[in-house]
């Protein structure tokens, strides 16, 4: 049994409190003044009882022609107006209905059949029968649990070279629940493959502890994501429209230099300002390379960024929470991400712009499910399967 107290990250975190305040008004009953009843009473009294030659009278000022019955030609145009919608639900779909239980069971039935037909959030396996040709930009890289838990391994121990790679120095242990498990079980997306340069990919489910708005008074140093408040560390760019927007760590490799060098070179953009990496879901940023074929972004200018999400010409104005800020990265040498897949290290997915920027912050007692459940759920079949494996069965 492996101590909880035991397990050591090698990610910088800080509690961040927030403490809200709510404040509470009382307010008392207001009492009708009996006055006001006895004139309401007498408004009654207000009222004209018409005889038919008064109304008769009326028509003929109005041109209605004595014949004519208004009520009943409204009647008919109410009926002609049913016949231009049509019936959405059918009586015989009310039949078997006897309790109100079964009528509110119907009622969500047709809703969640409605979300499901314009539904967002997917994810689809990707086929790895040509490695070469499946890790393009913006494919996902979903953790193994057989790789990187101990519990579930098939062959052998999980490797601590892999482990690391991660931030995580033992295998993550089942005393710590199947969720803690799911969130250190590593996601992430693909930016690049280069035959030359390996591949670099940002990991997606690991917060620092910080917000964008501590890089103000701190420093993020780039080999090793601790802190420095030295007067000699670059100033960090003004990123005041991202201000409570989590810093999210992105993995054990540097960010900074060695894009901005190799993005002339191949073509590809580059987020790395201070060492930040960014994606994001606005296609106005100058700079951005559409990584995902339904609108997810990697790079671009982050000063730039904060004018662009308020562009008019966007579908919807944006917000902070349409982007998300990394420090350091994860890369592999050449071949060797290949070599990881073919050793069953990861499944390789295409998963939707929505699932991976939903947020997943506690809201009291609810709680959004880890990144990797969520994937894996969606990918149904086999890969569901090992999602029980890992919840026990739930």
């Amino acid at each position: 049994m492996v101590p909880l107290h035991s397990i050591q990250y090698s990610w910088p975190r800080r509690r961040v409190g927030i403490v809200l305040q709510s404040s509470y008004r009382e307010f008392s009953d207001f009492d009708r003044d009996d006055d006001d009843e006895e004139e309401d009473d007498d408004d009654d009294d207000d009222y004209i009882n018409l005889d038919d030659n008064a109304v008769a009278k009326f028509k003929a000022m109005m041109g209605i022609p004595k014949e004519t019955n208004l009520s009943e030609e409204d009647d008919q145009d109410d009926d002609n107006d049913d016949d231009e919608y049509p019936e959405i639900i059918e009586d015989s779909d009310f039949d078997n209905l006897s309790s109100i239980e079964q009528l509110i069971t119907f009622a969500t039935t047709k809703s969640e059949a409605k979300k499901e037909a314009t539904a967002t959030e997917w994810a689809k396996p990707v086929d790895i029968s040509d490695i070469s040709k499946s890790l393009t930009s913006g494919v996902c890289l979903v953790a193994n649990p057989a790789k990187f838990c101990e519990d579930l391994a098939t062959n052998g121990p999980p490797s601590l070279a892999l482990l690391s790679k991660f931030g995580l120095t033992l295998p993550p242990p089942a005393e710590l629940g199947p969720d803690r498990r799911a969130d250190l079980l590593p996601v992430l997306i693909l930016l690049d493959r280069h035959p030359l340069r390996g591949c670099h990919a940002l990991l997606l489910n690991r917060r620092t502890g910080y917000l964008i708005g501590d890089l103000e008074n701190q420093q993020f140093d780039s080999n090793d994501g601790s802190t420095s408040n030295t007067s000699s560390a670059p100033t960090p760019p003004n990123l005041g429209a991202f201000m409570i927007q989590p810093l999210w760590f992105g993995g054990t490799s540097s960010s900074r230099g060695g894009d901005q060098s190799n993005s002339s070179n191949s073509g590809s953009s580059s987020s790395s300002i201070n060492g930040l990496d960014m994606i994001h879901l606005c296609p106005l940023v100058k700079g951005a390379k559409q990584i995902t074929e339904d609108g997810l972004f990697y790079g671009g200018d982050p000063v730039q960024a904060q004018e662009a999400m308020s562009d008019p010409s966007l579908e919807r104005i944006m917000t902070g929470f349409d982007f998300k800020f990394f420090v350091q990265s994860t890369r592999w040498l050449p071949m060797q991400l290949e070599k990881e897949i073919r050793d069953g290290c990861w499944f390789v997915a295409s998963v939707s712009k929505d699932v991976l920027f939903k947020s997943r912050d506690r809201l009291g007692a609810k709680r959004a499910k880890p990144l990797w459940t969520e994937i894996m759920e969606l990918l149904g079949g086999e890969y569901k399967g090992i999602r029980d494996d890992l919840y026990g069965g739930d």
